[in-house]
């Protein structure tokens, strides 16, 4: 600005502001590269995959042995021995697979709602700058009126002054005419 006839202090606050619109808009550039993110769902889709095999997978416990004879007998009474621990096994199976299945599902409603959160701070901050800028033409505006209003008020205080001073200056020339004649009167005397 000093350039074509502006101020330095003006030419130092321009370069000033364009520093700081840089930046705003590198940073906000920055948080909005941070809004588009993917959510774990969506970046690795094998874990519901592998989460649906969990979930067939869980039952431990296998159908009782069937069948006859010293074998079968052997079997079923090898399976009874075993059967309380393949029932906790399978009620432990069963307790991890509704924990991992509730953790995902509420892993996936906070990043859903991370991303929310995101998207809206990406938002509020496109719209501060215009804010800022509305605010300070506004501000710029009320100024110039201001700046306008008491220029206005000096202008008529002025024109008061100038009244006054030509009613001072005429009356100093009717003194000086009062002051001749009683000056020609005393000489006439």
């Amino acid at each position: 600005m000093a350039a074509d006839g502006g101020h330095p202090a003006l030419e130092e606050l321009q370069q000033r502001l364009e520093a700081e619109q840089r930046a705003y808009a590198e940073v906000l550039a920055a948080v909005d590269g941070l809004a588009t993110f993917a959510l774990p769902a969506e970046a690795a889709p094998e874990c519901r995959q592998k989460l649906e095999a969990l979930n067939a997978l869980w039952p431990a416990v296998p159908p009782p042995p069937t069948g006859g004879g010293l074998g079968g007998a052997l079997r079923r009474r090898a399976f009874q021995a075993l059967a309380p621990a393949l029932e906790r096994q399978e009620q432990f199976n069963a307790a991890l697979v509704q924990l991992l299945n509730a953790r995902l599902a509420e892993s996936d409603r906070l990043h859903a709602r991370l991303r929310e959160l995101a998207s809206a701070l990406v938002r509020y901050a496109q719209r501060v700058q215009p804010l800022v800028d509305a605010h300070a033409r506004a501000s710029a505006a009320l100024a110039t009126t201001r700046s306008e209003l008491v220029l206005d008020a000096f202008g008529r205080q002025l024109e008061s002054h100038a009244r006054r001073v030509d009613g001072l200056a005429a009356l100093a020339g009717r003194l000086d005419q009062l002051a001749a004649e009683l000056a020609a009167l005393r000489a006439s005397r």
